[in-house]
This record gives C-alpha cells, sequence and structure tokens, in this order.
C-alpha cells in the first residue's frame, strides 16, 4: 500500500481558535496547498469552540481530519488535566494500526505524553517522526510548581524525553533560547536534530482598514488618548504581576487606559487586583476572536508579552507575532536573551524590561505615550520585522521543506 506523507497529531484542531489549534490548521493548510498528502488525527472540539457540533470524520480544505473523543474534566485543576491527558492518549492509542500508513508523523508537544506513540511507531516501522516542543517538559512544570522534583510524572516525562529526542528524525524548537535550554540542560540528545523554526500569525487576519466596528472599542478609542494592550494567556507562565504594579502607577492618568484580554488561571487575580486597588482606567474582556480582536488591535498604541522569570526558553508567547503583524510596538516582560527581546531592540520596534522592574515597564510606556514620531517609527518597524521573520508562509515554507527532506532521505 502507498504511504500517505504526512500525518499530524495534536489535542487541538480546526474548528478551535486558540493558537496550538490554529497553527498546525494553518500548517496543514499550507502543506497541502505544497502539494503534500495531510491527515490529521486530533481531539473532539469542546474547550476552545462554541458552535454547533462537529463531525468525528471530515476533509477539510483537503485535509483528512479524524477527530477522537475523550475525557473532558476541568483544565484548571492538576487531577483534571492529567485525566484528560490520558484519555487523549488512550483514544490516540486505540488508533494505532491505522497510524502506520504513513511517511512522517509530525506530532505536538501537549499532551507531553502524546509524543511516545509516534516514537513506538518509528521503533516498529520505516515511519519517521518530527516533534515540535510549543513547551519543554518537564522543567516548565518544575519551575512553575505544577510538579514536585523527584515525583512519578518528573520520572515519567524524562523517560518520555530520552525517547523521544533520541529517535525523532527533527526537534523543533520555537526559539534560538529553548533551543539553547534543550542543548545546555542535557535534553536535546542529539543537538544536531534540533531545528529553530518560529510561530507565527496569519497577516490575512489584519484587516486593512482603520475602520473599528465594535462600538465599545471605538468609544473607548474616542474616549482614551493612550491605550496599552495585553491578550492571551493570563497563566502562570506570564508574569501578570509586574504589568499589574505599574497599571496601579498609572491609575491616575486620566489619559491612558489599560486593556486586558484573553483567558488563563490568573484572570480572577487580574479582575480582583484591579477592583481592590480601585483602578477605573482598565478594563478585562474574555478572549477575543476575529473582527473583535482586529479590532481591539486597531485601537491599541503598544502591547504587552510577558514571561514568568525562568521560564524563557521553555515557551514563548505566541501573541507577540499579531501584534507585529497589526504594526504595534511590543513591550516585552523578559529577559534580553531571547529573540523577541533581542529583535525588538536590534530592529527598533519595541522594547524590553527584566520581570518585576515596575519602574522600567512604566518608563518605557511614557516614552511611547509622549513620543507620537516614536511611536509612529516603532509601529512600522514592528511590521517589518514581522514580515522578515514571522509570517506564515516563512515559517511553513521551513516546515515543507524539512518535511519533503525526511520523506525523500
Amino acid at each position: 500500500m502507498m504511504k500517505k506523507d504526512l500525518l499530524i497529531m495534536c489535542q487541538y484542531f480546526y474548528p478551535e481558535y486558540v493558537s496550538s489549534a490554529t497553527l498546525p490548521t494553518e500548517l496543514a493548510e499550507d502543506l497541502v496547498k505544497k502539494g503534500l498528502s495531510v491527515d490529521v488525527l486530533c481531539g473532539y472540539p469542546n474547550e476552545y469552540f462554541d458552535g454547533d457540533k462537529v463531525p468525528k470524520k471530515e476533509n477539510y480544505k483537503g485535509i483528512n481530519i479524524n477527530r477522537v473523543k475523550y475525557a473532558q474534566f476541568n483544565n484548571k485543576t492538576k487531577i483534571g488535566r492529567i485525566i484528560n491527558f490520558f484519555s487523549f492518549f488512550i483514544s490516540i492509542l486505540l488508533r494505532l494500526p491505522s497510524l502506520f500508513k504513513y511517511k512522517c508523523i509530525l506530532v505536538y508537544s501537549n499532551p507531553p505524553i502524546l509524543p511516545l506513540i509516534p516514537y513506538f511507531i518509528s521503533r516498529l516501522s520505516k515511519t519517521k517522526f518530527v516533534f515540535v516542543a510549543f513547551d519543554v517538559y518537564p522543567d516548565n512544570a518544575l519551575i512553575l510548581g505544577a510538579i514536585k522534583k523527584g515525583s512519578v510524572v518528573e520520572k515519567l516525562m524524562h523517560y518520555i524525553n530520552r525517547k523521544v529526542y533520541g529517535h525523532a528524525s527533527r526537534v523543533i524548537a520555537l526559539s534560538n533560547e529553548m533551543k539553547s535550554y534543550m542543548i545546555d540542560h542535557g535534553i536535546a540528545i542529539k543537538p544536531e536534530i534540533i531545528k529553530v523554526i518560529p510561530n507565527w500569525y496569519s497577516e490575512e487576519k489584519i484587516i486593512n482598514s482603520n475602520d473599528v466596528n465594535n462600538k465599545e472599542f471605538k468609544k473607548l478609542r474616542e474616549e482614551w488618548s493612550f491605550i496599552v494592550l495585553y491578550s492571551g494567556n493570563m497563566g502562570t507562565c506570564q508574569d501578570i504581576e509586574t504589568i499589574l504594579q505599574c497599571v496601579n502607577r498609572f491609575k491616575n492618568d486620566k489619559d491612558i487606559l489599560f486593556l486586558f484580554t484573553g483567558h488563563g488561571n490568573k484572570v480572577n487575580y487580574v479582575k480582583n487586583y484591579i477592583k481592590d486597588n480601585k483602578i477605573q482606567n482598565a478594563k478585562v474582556y474574555g478572549f477575543l476572536l476575529g473582527n473583535d480582536y482586529a479590532d481591539v488591535l486597531k485601537i491599541s498604541d503598544v502591547c504587552l508579552v510577558s514571561l514568568a522569570k525562568g521560564v524563557e526558553g521553555l515557551g514563548v508567547p505566541s501573541k507577540t507575532y499579531g501584534y507585529l503583524a497589526a504594526g504595534k510596538p511590543v513591550l516585552a516582560i523578559m529577559s534580553k536573551d531571547t529573540d523577541i527581546a533581542r529583535n525588538l531592540h536590534k530592529y527598533n520596534s519595541g522594547g524590553s524590561v527584566l520581570q518585576g522592574d515596575v519602574e522600567g515597564l512604566e518608563k518605557l510606556i511614557l516614552e511611547f505615550k509622549n513620543n507620537n514620531n516614536k511611536l509612529k517609527i516603532y509601529g512600522q518597524n514592528a511590521k517589518k520585522m514581522f514580515r522578515n521573520f514571522y509570517e506564515r508562509r516563512i515559517c511553513t515554507e521551513m516546515y515543507y521543506k524539512m518535511i519533503v527532506n525526511i520523506i525523500n532521505d
């Protein structure tokens, strides 16, 4: 039987709306356009999908999608996440006999036990696999206190890492600092197989018009002369505390508005902080999609992105790319040794401060608030930086060339 080119294995996929779903979806779309045969094995939409029921099997833009159902306990609880992870893993494992018909399997790091399946397949057949590390386990979980040192979970993850990093044809790191972390901490058994391909943003999502359709956002733009946006995950991996302390310093400023939009386990903390400190110039919205997200980008002057201290190298905030695509200067709270902070300084498209540097962040915001010319030039530079590094076609082309080389090797 003639083997198909590629199977993409991931938990989230179309029609779910988080970046961990949209990125593999856009990659699959572009690979099909370039002539590869692509199937997808993913979880059934639930947590990040509000529409009608979707079929378990579907052909979407030439992509054959197979969706598996699994337990849907509360992902915000530790036991809920673990049950969901293993339930999804078992649902995929039950499909094992049908997974040998591919030349290559591309698997994502969430849930962290999932890559064991293509590893087993690669040992039993000539199928090769690529591992895309959105996160570095178990290190991120240890640093954030989600698991204990010496625990069964940590030992399991080290076992999985030895198998996956030792036998994958390629390991994708999202940044150079992530690649360095993998090598420096002995996670990458074969450093030569690690390839850096950043995540991206699809520029077609940016509507090239200054018109704001959302009436509430339009009113906010009219009322406030300077708007600072934080969007995306408000969770354990983000330094929300530095941002909030900075917001508190501006609470008597009648010109500046802070907008928070997204989800995560710190959303209620953000809301309560704003309420408890009687901050009138900050608003919190849920996860915005489509035109609403395009509108909130349009009305914003600068955008914030952050990582918790010590998390650099373990993950990359993908919202950065949407900010740059919209031509917004980005203010990053993270180490200067990250690709994002390095490029923001190099290309004059934003700035960065270290975690906890509230005064530095305040100063950075004021630099843009009080200098319209700098705001305009840095915004233009942000757009150029996006087009040089983080455009969808650039990044998916890197995946395409890599996969073709692996298949033909």
